[in-house]
């Protein structure tokens, strides 16, 4: 008998939860039913909100990929300049240290050639004369690379201030980008 009653109230607890979970699953349901169910037309908006914004992000990925190239061949263009500015100073300095010998000796000979007499002072004046020759010839090529000089040093001043420009986009661009988190 005892048996009976608590089957008889287990019974009735499970028959008000069942109807109670039956309920709220049912306000649940009609909530969702309320809801309407997104159209075809929403969808396709979507959809082409999404294509829109992955093919701004694909032109976004190709500028930068282009500026980031630009900047190498900049960067590449300006290792070769001062390697050129390089090799130039370094033909000026030996070209100097040539310019001193030669007017060393053509001083030296223009010493002989007045202390010569007139036996030898024909020979002296043939190299005197050979020897301002190539005096002359070392100062123009002295003249001639620093004038190169110059014009490698303007030359990389402008690709360096292209360099600049080119990184202050990329800076920009950079800065443009939205951060995701």
């Amino acid at each position: 008998m005892l048996n009976a009653q608590i089957s008889k109230l287990l019974t009735t607890r499970a028959v008000w939860i069942l109807a109670l979970g039956a309920l709220a699953l049912g306000t649940v349901a009609s909530g969702q039913a309320h809801r309407p169910d997104a159209t075809l037309d929403e969808l396709v908006v979507e959809v082409q909100a999404m294509r829109a914004e992955m093919n701004q992000a694909a032109a976004a990925s190709i500028r930068a990929q282009l500026l980031v190239g630009r900047l190498q061949m900049e960067d590449q263009r300006i290792a070769g300049l001062v390697r050129e500015l390089d090799a130039v100073q370094a033909d000026l300095a030996a070209n100097a240290q040539v310019r001193a010998e030669s007017a060393g000796k053509l001083k030296s000979l223009e010493e002989g050639v007045i202390g010569a007499t007139s036996d030898v002072r024909e020979d002296a004046d043939k190299q005197l004369a050979a020897a301002r020759a190539a005096a002359q010839q070392t100062d123009r090529r002295q003249q001639l690379l620093k004038q190169r000089e110059s014009a490698l040093a303007r030359e990389l001043q402008e690709e360096q201030a292209r360099w600049q420009d080119i990184n202050a986009r990329l800076e920009t661009f950079e800065q443009s980008i939205p951060v995701r988190r």
